[in-house]
C-alpha cells in the first residue's frame, strides 16, 4: 500500500536541507561526494589514467550491467539529482579519527577506490518512501578491493556510535550496524548502515542509509540506499543481487566470447582418423604406380604424356606435411 504522507513529508524537509545547503561553505579537505551530474541515468565516469591496455570491463560493458527500474519496482524511476541530505547530514567532522574515514567514504561513495578500467553509474528514485538508490559497478583491482572491504568491516565493529558535528555546528548522532547480505553473493561482500539522528529545523529527523559492496572476480559493485523517513529493508539486498546477477551474466558471456577466439573450430581434414587416411594411401598407391609406369611407357613411343596421367602422376606426390 502507498504513503502519499511520506511524500509530502520528504518534499518538506528536503526544502529545509536545501536552505541549510545554501549556507555552506565548500571546504577544500573535505570529499565531495555524489555529483549532480549522476542525475542523469547510466552516467558514465573516467577510468583511471593508469588502466590497463586491455581492461576487464569497458564502459558501454558496465553500462549494459547496471540496474534497470525493471529491477526495482515501480515505485521507483530514475533520479532527479543528488539528495541534499548527503551534505545536510552526511558532512561533518568526527572527533575520531577512524570513524571520520567511515564518514567520508559513505558521504562521497568512494568505497571502492580508483577504478582500473570501465565504469558507470545510475541512481533512482522511490517516491513512495521518499528514498534514493545509486549504483555503481565497474573494474577494480582484487586485492585492492577486499583489501577496502576488510577495512570496512573493521571499521563498522569500531565505530557503533559516533557523533558528527556538521559545517553549521549542530550535532548529530550516528550509529553504525551491520547489514547481512547473502553468503553466494559474489565473490566477497560487505554490508553497513548508518543512522543519523538529531535536530532538522526544529524537527527530530534520522537518515537511514545502507551501503552494500560485492566483489565479482576483478569487477565490484556498490549500491547505497538511503532516505530521511526509513527505506524498504528488502529492497537493499534484492536490488544487489539483480545488480550482481546482471554482471556475472555479463561476465560470463564475455568469458565465452574470450574463450572462442582462443579455441576456434578446428579443420574438419585434422578430425579425421590417422589409421583411415593411411589405408586410403595405400589403396591409392597402386594405381600411381600404374600411371605412372604407363606415362614412361608413353614418352618411350613418343607421344605425349596425357594430362590424365600428369594429374594422376602429381597426386602420387605425398604432401609436404600429413
Amino acid at each position: 500500500m502507498r504513503r502519499p504522507y511520506r511524500v509530502l513529508a520528504r518534499v518538506m524537509a528536503l526544502g529545509m536541507l536545501a536552505g541549510a545547503a545554501a549556507c555552506v561553505v565548500d571546504d577544500p579537505g573535505h570529499p565531495r561526494g555524489f555529483p549532480e551530474a549522476a542525475s542523469v541515468d547510466e552516467t558514465t565516469a573516467s577510468a583511471s589514467p593508469t588502466a590497463p591496455a586491455t581492461p576487464a570491463l569497458t564502459d558501454a560493458r558496465a553500462r549494459s550491467a547496471l540496474l534497470r527500474q525493471d529491477d526495482l519496482g515501480d515505485a521507483w524511476s530514475g533520479t532527479q539529482g543528488a539528495a541534499t541530505w548527503r551534505d545536510g547530514l552526511l558532512k561533518g567532522r568526527t572527533d575520531r579519527p577512524e570513524c571520520q574515514a567511515l564518514l567520508d567514504a559513505v558521504y562521497a561513495e568512494d568505497v571502492l577506490g580508483e577504478p582500473k578500467g570501465g565504469t558507470a553509474v545510475t541512481g533512482f528514485d522511490d517516491y513512495e518512501y521518499g528514498a534514493q538508490l545509486r549504483y555503481q559497478v565497474g573494474a577494480y583491482d582484487k586485492a585492492d578491493v577486499d583489501a577496502r572491504l576488510r577495512r570496512l568491516g573493521q571499521l563498522i565493529g569500531t565505530c557503533e556510535e559516533f557523533t558528527i558535528t556538521g559545517v553549521q555546528g549542530r550535532e548529530y548522532g550516528a550509529e553504525v550496524a551491520p547489514v547481512e547480505l547473502p553468503g553466494n553473493l559474489g565473490d566477497a561482500r560487505q554490508g553497513l548502515r548508518l543512522i543519523v539522528s538529531g535536530d532538522v529545523e526544529g524537527e527530530d529527523s534520522a537518515l537511514t542509509l545502507d551501503l552494500a559492496t560485492v566483489r565479482v572476480g576483478d569487477t565490484a559493485a556498490l549500491l547505497t540506499h538511503g532516505g530521511l523517513y526509513g527505506i524498504d529493508d528488502t529492497a537493499t539486498t534484492e536490488a544487489a543481487q539483480a545488480g550482481i546477477k546482471r554482471l556475472q551474466a555479463l561476465l560470463k558471456e564475455q568469458t565465452e566470447k574470450k574463450n572462442e577466439k582462443k579455441d576456434p573450430k578446428k579443420d574438419p581434414k585434422q578430425d579425421k582418423d590417422p589409421k583411415q587416411q593411411q589405408e586410403k594411401k595405400d589403396t591409392k598407391a597402386p594405381s600411381d604406380e600404374n600411371s605412372s609406369e604407363e606415362g614412361s611407357s608413353d614418352e618411350a613411343r613418343g607421344r605425349p604424356t596425357s594430362r590424365t596421367g600428369a594429374l594422376a602422376a602429381s597426386a602420387s606426390t605425398p604432401p609436404a606435411s600429413a
